[in-house]
Formats: C-alpha cells, sequence, structure tokens
C-alpha cells in the first residue's frame, strides 16, 4: 500500500489524512511544519499496518469495532481506513455479514513476499535437511482465513505417488495436522469463534466431524504441543505436525511431516519429533532474524 493510494480512494478526507498521504514534501508557512507532517504521515502509515496486522493475525473474523478496541483507533479513522482496504481487496467482509477478514490482495502480497523468500532463503534449506533426515516429505504451513495453507514443501524422493500439493496449496482445518495444531494453540475465544464458522465435513471414515471429539483432540494437542493426521483428510496417509514458536510465545507456523501409511504410523512419526522440534526452533531464528 502507498500513502498516495489512500489519497486517490478518499479525496474527501480531512486534513490530517491528506497530510498523510502527500509524497511531496509539505509546504510550510510557520517553522517546524514539515517536521509536524511527517509525525502524521507517520502516525496514520502506522494505523494502516497495525490494521492489516491486527486482522492478518486473528485467527477468526473480527469487525471494525474489535479494531477499534484493540488498536484505540477513533471511530471514522477505523472505518475510513477498513473501506479503502476492502475497496481495494486487501481486507474482505464474510459474504451476508460485516465481520473482516484477509482480502486476496493481502494475501496475495503475503506469498509473494513468502515465495521470494523460502525459494532461496535458509528456510528452505532447513526443510531439505529435514526431509534428508527423515526420509518423508515434510512441509512448512500456517493459517489463512480458516484454512491450512502450505508455504513451502519438499518431497521425499522415493514417494510412489506425488500428491498434488505445493506451495500456496490449502487444506481443511479440522482434519490436517497442521490446522488441528493451530486450533489447539488458538486463543480459546478465537477458537470458539473458528469452530463456530467451520463446516466439520467427513473427507475419509477417520475424520473427526463431532465438536465434542474434536474438543479432546485439540486438548491432547495442547498438551503434547504435536498433532497427527491419522488418514483424517487423505486415505493412507499420515502426518505429524509441531510448532514453530516466536519469541513471545506465538505461533509463527508450523512444521509438519507426511508420509504413506503403510510405511509411516502414527508411532513411527512419533519418532521423529527430535528432528521435527529442532528444525522448528531452526526455522522461529530464521524467521525472526532481522537484517
Amino acid at each position: 500500500m502507498t500513502a498516495s493510494m489512500i489519497l486517490r480512494a478518499r479525496s474527501g478526507a480531512k486534513d490530517d489524512a491528506r497530510d498523510l498521504v502527500q509524497d511531496r514534501p509539505a509546504r510550510t508557512s510557520a517553522r517546524g511544519r514539515p517536521a509536524e507532517r511527517r509525525a502524521e504521515k507517520l502516525s496514520v502509515t502506522a494505523r494502516s499496518f497495525a490494521i492489516l496486522e491486527h486482522v492478518a493475525r486473528s485467527r477468526a473474523p473480527i469487525d471494525v469495532l474489535d479494531i477499534m478496541t484493540a488498536l484505540k483507533l477513533p471511530k471514522a479513522t477505523a472505518y475510513r481506513l477498513v473501506d479503502w482496504f476492502v475497496c481495494q481487496g486487501y481486507l474482505r467482509r464474510e459474504a451476508g455479514r460485516k465481520r473482516l477478514i484477509v482480502g486476496p490482495k493481502l494475501t496475495n502480497l503475503a506469498f509473494g513476499v513468502l515465495g521470494a523468500t523460502m525459494e532461496n532463503a535458509a528456510a528452505h534449506v532447513v526443510l531439505q535437511r529435514l526431509v534428508q533426515t527423515v526420509g518423508e516429505t515434510c512441509n512448512i504451513g500456517t493459517l489463512i482465513n480458516g484454512e491450512v495453507v502450505y508455504l513451502d514443501r519438499v518431497e521425499a524422493d522415493h514417494w510412489p505417488l506425488r500428491l498434488q500439493f505445493a506451495s500456496g496449496s490449502r487444506v481443511p482445518l479440522h482434519c490436517s495436522a497442521i490446522g488441528k495444531l493451530f486450533l489447539a494453540l488458538a486463543p480459546a475465544l478465537r477458537r470458539r469463534r473458528v469452530l463456530q464458522s467451520i463446516e466439520l465435513k467427513a473427507h475419509t471414515e477417520h475424520t473427526i466431524v463431532s465438536l465434542d471429539a474434536l474438543d479432546a483432540e485439540l486438548k491432547a494437542i495442547r498438551k503434547e504441543q504435536v498433532s497427527y493426521d491419522r488418514e483424517e483428510f487423505l486415505i493412507g496417509v499420515v502426518c505429524a505436525a509441531v510448532p514453530v514458536i516466536g519469541r513471545n510465545g506465538e505461533i509463527l507456523a508450523a512444521l509438519a511431516i507426511q508420509g504413506p501409511q503403510v510405511r509411516m504410523s502414527v508411532d513411527d512419526a512419533r519418532a521423529h519429533l527430535p528432528a521435527l522440534r529442532r528444525a522448528a526452533r531452526d526455522l522461529a531464528e530464521i524467521f525472526q532474524t532481522k537484517d
């Protein structure tokens, strides 16, 4: 997003917003005026990014009141910026509702950045090294709009049949190892909101389709800090996932191992947990490294 875009979208904005979006140096009639306008520009730019970050971090749809409360924004400012983001496709509203979720433009922007980073970065090397160690396919995933999205994936050479997954592929939340891990580690209120908004569709005979059973599964995942897919999404495929945890305790992503059940049982996957957790710690350091 550029400041000039906001100006074009909201030509009738108030003077403070107009000062924010102008790229040219501010004309001054009083001493110190340019510095004041630069401060205003930073303030509104920071608010804009704060809104996008707040919606992106939310594991369930939120409304403008949530944004106003969390970010302590004036009502007019919050609605003006949110309306522009929705209009441009960076945010979107749920069908038939007013709550906000990440829009296609913001998703594409995120994947563009992640893709450029993953293709030639240390994170991809960590994934490759893990595959060589465990001998099975591994992937890194995150949660966007109630779906698991693969950020990166490295296939094991000896897979008899290739699964049609790649960076950007999406799998259901309730029947994937990564999805259940994100659900389990989400704050309780956020988790309830997500569970109320998703369909527990049966993909195989092993899929958990009962909220009570899923809740029990999530409690076990929180306790062990590991999640399993026991042929719940695809028959014959077993997965295990561990969290990539940030320094302040938030889950940055999830790291998963995936293999055919005839070769990798849940017990076999459990034996790979030390290697998975070492790789997850390496990824956490990489994701949080600042230039």
